[in-house]
């Protein structure tokens, strides 16, 4: 192997290190005093509580009842670019569809997918609730 071809396979190692090891759900988050679920690097992501509130207002409860946080935007580069996967454990894809007002989501094999601009908007809207990871 090559330097080039050692450093690709050791950031590709890192590039999801953000990504939560085990999603929580909300009302597991709102009951923490300082909400939080550990990553895949090891590390800590964090919420903020007014934002997690703010779902619970903005949300139908069968929604907010089923909803993992954060929600994962997976970039899935066959898909294009700007073309983003709304991972969903449970009800993330419609909390998202909700948040931003959408009437639906566009699906592939049967997985909700959006557009950069989008996850933009929802990250600017809601920063502690979002991730982006690669597929």
């Amino acid at each position: 192997m090559s330097f080039v071809d050692d450093w690709l396979a050791e950031t590709m190692r890192h590039v999801n290190d953000a990504l939560p090891r085990r999603a929580a759900k909300l009302s597991t988050l709102l009951e923490m005093e300082k909400p939080f679920v550990e990553t895949v690097g090891g590390g800590r992501h964090y919420f903020d509580r007014s934002e997690l509130e703010e779902l619970l207002i903005k949300l139908p409860r069968e929604v907010s009842e089923n909803l993992y946080l954060p929600i994962v935007f997976a970039k899935n580069l066959e898909m294009g670019e700007n073309t983003y996967i709304v991972k969903a454990r449970g009800s993330e894809a419609e909390a998202f569809r909700i948040l931003m007002g959408l009437r639906e989501l566009p699906r592939v094999d049967n997985q909700p997918y959006t557009y950069k601009p989008l996850v933009a908007e929802f990250i600017n809207r809601y920063p502690t609730l979002a991730v982006i990871g690669y597929i």
